[in-house]
């Protein structure tokens, strides 16, 4: 398994795991393709096995792709299986304390208001965090909500939403910054996150903050 594939998959961690026929399968209940979706364990694994238990679970079959498995690629394609958001890994290096606003209301767990301020599914999601160490930040007045999913000196910036009446305000830069600032408190100096490639926006947030490409994928759906 390509390297960043495991470290999303254990930072944002399915409900079920099988591994079979040369693929990782994950199901989340649907939320999320990246909780529900098959990563490639063997280089010669058939695509029919992806399309097989995605089915059996009346869910869309979905794989991973990451770089090396060209070949896994191809063969989802003549299977009838589409791209479908390519999305970049960005990392941010060790670096000091950042400068932070301190706005933001940063918990252990998901409160009332954090799960309020997001889209359909924010219960699941909750839940697929639940599997993992995380700080969860909430703006004020329901302007915005992330999560900082922590593991050992890194945290996994994930679940970033700003509601619609609040953008281009600075809400999603002061919830990251806190976000940031209270995990390299716990021990966490560097971050990563996923973003999809055509969040223009987005990427030019992650990048103020110092976060630069360092690998990317793309799921491959069929409809």
């Amino acid at each position: 398994m390509h390297e960043w594939a495991a470290r999303v998959a254990r930072d944002w961690p399915a409900f079920e795991v099988v591994e079979r026929g040369g693929w990782r399968f994950g199901t989340a209940e649907g939320v999320t393709k990246r909780a529900n979706s098959a990563l490639l364990l063997a280089p010669d694994a058939d695509p029919a096995g992806v399309t097989a238990f995605y089915r059996g679970r009346g869910l869309t079959p979905c794989a991973q792709v990451w770089p090396g498995e060209e070949d896994a690629d191809a063969r989802l394609e003549r299977h009838g299986y589409a791209v479908v958001e390519p999305a970049l890994v960005l990392a941010r290096e060790p670096r000091e304390r950042p400068a932070a606003p301190g706005t933001t209301v940063v918990a252990t767990a998901p409160g009332a208001d954090w799960l309020a301020h997001g889209p359909a599914g924010a219960d699941v999601i909750a839940r697929i965090l639940r599997g993992t160490t995380a700080l969860y930040g909430t703006a004020p007045d329901g302007a915005g909500r992330g999560c900082a999913v922590l593991s050992g000196g890194s945290a996994a910036i994930c679940a970033m939403v700003t509601a619609p009446a609040a953008r281009r305000r600075g809400v999603a830069s002061a919830i990251l910054a806190d976000l940031l600032a209270q995990a390299h408190d716990k021990g966490a100096t560097d971050a990563y996150l996923c973003v999809v490639t055509e969040n223009t926006a987005a990427r030019r947030l992650y990048e103020g903050f110092g976060f630069a490409e360092v690998s990317g994928y793309h799921s491959r759906v069929l409809a």
